[in-house]
């Protein structure tokens, strides 16, 4: 949590979900949880985990609809 203090946030190309900031994992819909899909499916594996903290500093949690493909691709590196 030190790091996320003094390092700056990266964006993944997804400036759009910030939109979803403050929003409860549980509380998306199919068609909004499909925006995260699709950022998702757009990055290496190794960028996955990087991308989950990105969200998190950014106050946006990640639907439930999608966490276990995330973190199926998070333990693919």
């Amino acid at each position: 949590m030190m790091e996320a203090a003094v390092n700056d946030i990266e964006y993944f190309d997804d400036e759009e979900l910030d939109t979803f900031g403050g929003r409860l994992s549980n509380s998306y819909t199919d068609q909004e949880a499909e925006a995260f899909r699709e950022v998702l499916y757009t990055m290496q594996p190794g960028e996955v985990k990087d991308w989950a903290r990105s969200l998190t500093l950014r106050g946006i949690e990640l639907p439930d609809q999608v966490k276990d493909e995330a973190f199926m691709l998070m333990n693919e590196q």
